[in-house]
């Protein structure tokens, strides 16, 4: 158990304290932006980059795990997207963000630290396959139901607009290269390397000092039985369904179904709320589903990672 809290402990704890900061006058409003804009369009894509670009293309049986986490995430979110219909009479777009809010997992800032202590660089090699597919899958469908939803089923710019979401999307780029350095087998030069590790090591741990203090703005205060169902789906049901589908299914190695087990376990991240505000559809439940799957991750996912490491 002590081991269990050394690797989940220090993660809240530097989220705990940008989050104390963040109400201090030493950062002022707008200080985390600025460094989540850091982490997202330098340290996770040199993160990502670094991973990929050395190593082999995914094989068939990485892209299993790929197939079992996303069956389970894709059953999942559209199980939440009909209770936001049917149970909260929900409208279609506000269904849709319901469902990312489900699902879109803060992978990155929270993700990477916990695997890393947890599984080591397969297990982050792994999250980053997982992580891949994140933004490029979930982020375009969500932006397609609640762009149809407000054009009516008008699909006159639709895929241009849905998919104008991911076009500068720097992890998508940063995925995209890495993928062509690897597939051509080009050498990632060590000077290369070496600069990009700076920001490499940098992400994790300034992205959870951000996201602390990012989550230090955020009030409780939409729709709380509405976050409770969303942040239930997201640190209960979702790692469930993906051991399930992993390990009983399609019986992958324990790494790899601990990691994604792991990653369904994660808090929304605030992707989840950025996107909510954006489209201007129910941003203060997303705001408070962030809030509150965060604050309650922190014993779930401790949890989680006992019974991982007792059934492996």
């Amino acid at each position: 158990m002590i081991e269990i809290l050394t690797i989940i402990a220090p993660v809240f704890m530097l989220m705990i304290l940008g989050y104390a900061l963040g109400r201090t006058s030493l950062f002022p409003e707008g200080s985390s932006h600025i460094l989540i804009t850091f982490v997202w369009w330098v340290g996770i894509p040199s993160l990502l980059f670094r991973a990929i670009a050395s190593s082999e293309l995914p094989s068939y049986s990485e892209l299993t795990l790929v197939l079992g986490y996303y069956s389970a995430l894709y059953l999942i979110y559209f199980s939440a997207f009909y209770i936001g219909k049917l149970i909260f009479t929900q409208s279609t777009a506000e269904a849709g963000v319901f469902g990312l809010s489900t699902c879109f997992a803060n992978g990155a800032f929270i993700g990477i630290p916990i695997i890393d202590g947890a599984y080591g660089n397969e297990g982050v090699r792994m999250l980053l396959v997982l992580l891949s597919f994140h933004t490029l899958t979930l982020i375009p469908i969500t932006t397609f139901i609640v762009e149809r939803a407000k054009t009516k089923g008008n699909s006159t710019g639709l895929i241009v607009r849905t998919f104008a979401s991911i076009r500068q999307n720097p992890i998508l780029i940063a995925l995209i290269i890495g993928l062509c350095w690897s597939a051509f087998h080009i050498p990632v030069p060590a000077w290369l390397d070496r600069f990009l590790a700076f920001p490499a090591q940098a992400a994790a741990p300034v992205g959870l000092f951000a996201a602390g203090m990012a989550l230090s703005y955020v009030k409780i205060s939409g729709d709380l039985a509405q976050a409770t169902a969303s942040t239930f789906l997201k640190l209960i049901m979702l790692p469930i369904g993906a051991y399930i589908i992993t390990k009983q299914v399609l019986d992958l190695p324990d790494i790899w179904v601990g990691t994604a087990t792991l990653m369904g376990a994660l808090p929304t991240g605030m992707i989840a709320y950025s996107f909510a505000d954006k489209q201007g559809v129910a941003p203060r439940r997303a705001a408070t589903t962030v809030l509150l799957s965060t604050a309650l991750s922190a014993f779930t996912l401790s949890f989680l990672l006992f019974v991982l490491r007792t059934i492996t």
